[in-house]
């Protein structure tokens, strides 16, 4: 009622308020000794929320808060069901959602000072601190530095570890960090992923027991071009009743969801979807098998492409169109608009990217030239050019011939 409430506030108002005396006494009873006894700790010495979270912790173990007296009317035990939360978060030493510092270390560092650190503190590492790492040291180095890293024993120990989290995902692990991890175990080599049945088909298990809206375009690129690199495909097309499930949920309202897809992202997911497609049986040639949604995916996706093909770099072009040689979907329209960058930038390229352009664009019979410059053959003559005339002779109007005149009017006969 508003009585009752009116005195609760009351109630509450007189717990708070403090004499002089009190707030300023030395001695001030039990309250101002259970606020003396308070000393910071760790990262509550530098962080106002771990601060707070220690602060409340203490004042949940005292029965009361430091400097203020026991509520009347409130029990302890109110206060001390708050002391599971409190203490979590003083454990962790920020706030939910927040990156703890060993977080943000591992994912500014370098991978070989990563390494360093996951040998000195990778015991205490939590699941998203393990991915991070794992992640950065698969990023920020190339294949050669990987495969030095990996002879480290608790490198090799943290993939074993991101392998056990990728089969039984934590509580609080969400998809997107799922997906960071199977790329980051796919970048390593192959030794790092151990089964990658049961590793990385677990992740896309776990993508398909979602909702369309409970994963991003990108999350799903991720697992499935980290399945589409093992071996010769055969993982991802075990998994391919998810593929197809995923791409129904990507063509719906006219093919939204493509937009949503980083330029990365939609190559290797195409990419992905055409290794997928491979049907492959013993003693017979390969073949491929495609659905009536991959060929409106791929339409989508070219629609796309082609209107900021001036954005995306030629490297990923030069994918897409092998991805299109796979599958054996001829696009005439993205290949023309795709061609000028492509032959323009082939610098840029690696000779094995190269020829793989040139074998698909001669499969085809699509050109793959320079845009034709116009008249650059013709001659122009100007003045000056002595070997022939500068201006053009002028008309003398029609030719008259002289007729030959006879000597005498009639032939003349000589006698014999």
């Amino acid at each position: 009622s508003t009585f009752d409430s009116q005195k609760l506030g009351a109630v509450s108002f007189g717990a708070m308020k403090r004499t002089a005396g009190q707030a300023f006494s030395a001695g001030g009873g039990a309250s101002a000794a259970a606020g003396a006894a308070f000393q910071p700790k760790g990262a509550a010495m530098f962080d106002p929320k771990a601060y707070f979270a220690q602060w409340s912790q203490h004042a949940v173990a005292g029965g009361q808060g430091p400097g203020f007296p026991a509520a009347p009317g409130f029990p302890v035990a109110a206060a001390a069901a708050a002391s599971p939360a409190a203490s979590s978060l003083a454990a962790e030493g920020s706030a939910p959602g927040e990156k703890t510092e060993i977080h943000k270390q591992v994912e500014t560092v370098s991978a070989v000072r990563c390494a360093a650190i996951v040998k000195e503190k990778g015991q205490n590492f939590t699941p998203i601190v393990a991915i991070e790492a794992l992640c950065t040291m698969a990023t920020k180095s190339s294949f050669k530095l990987r495969e030095d890293l990996l002879k480290q024993p608790q490198v090799r120990a943290l993939c074993k570890r991101v392998q056990e989290i990728l089969k039984k995902p934590p509580q609080g692990i969400d998809i997107l960090t799922v997906s960071r991890a199977a790329e980051a175990l796919t970048k390593f080599p192959d030794e790092a992923r151990g089964d990658p049945g049961s590793t990385l088909g677990a992740a896309a298990q776990s993508l398909s027991q979602l909702s369309s809206s409970d994963y991003s375009a990108d999350s799903a690129a991720r697992i499935f071009w980290s399945l589409a690199k093992c071996g010769k495909g055969e993982v991802i097309q075990a998994n391919k009743h998810i593929v197809s499930q995923v791409v129904k949920e990507i063509v719906r309202d006219k093919g939204r969801r493509v937009y949503e897809f980083s330029h990365e992202g939609l190559m290797h997911f195409l990419w992905a979807l055409a290794r997928a497609r491979i049907h492959k049986r013993q003693g017979d040639l390969q073949t491929v098998h495609t659905e009536e949604n991959d060929s409106i995916l791929f339409q989508y996706a070219s629609k796309r492409v082609i209107e900021e093909v001036e954005n995306i770099p030629v490297t990923l072009l030069a994918e897409l169109v092998y991805t299109h040689h796979e599958i054996g979907i001829r696009d005439e329209k993205l290949f023309k608009a795709m061609c000028p960058h492509i032959v323009a930038k082939q610098k840029d390229l690696r000779e094995d990217q190269m020829a793989k352009c040139i074998k698909a664009y001669t499969r085809f019979m699509i050109p793959l030239k320079e845009e034709a410059q116009g008249f650059r053959t013709m001659a122009v003559v100007r003045t000056g050019d002595f070997i022939r005339p500068s201006d053009k002779p002028k008309s003398m109007g029609k030719k008259t011939y002289e007729k030959p005149q006879a000597l005498f009017p009639q032939p003349q006969l000589h006698a014999k």
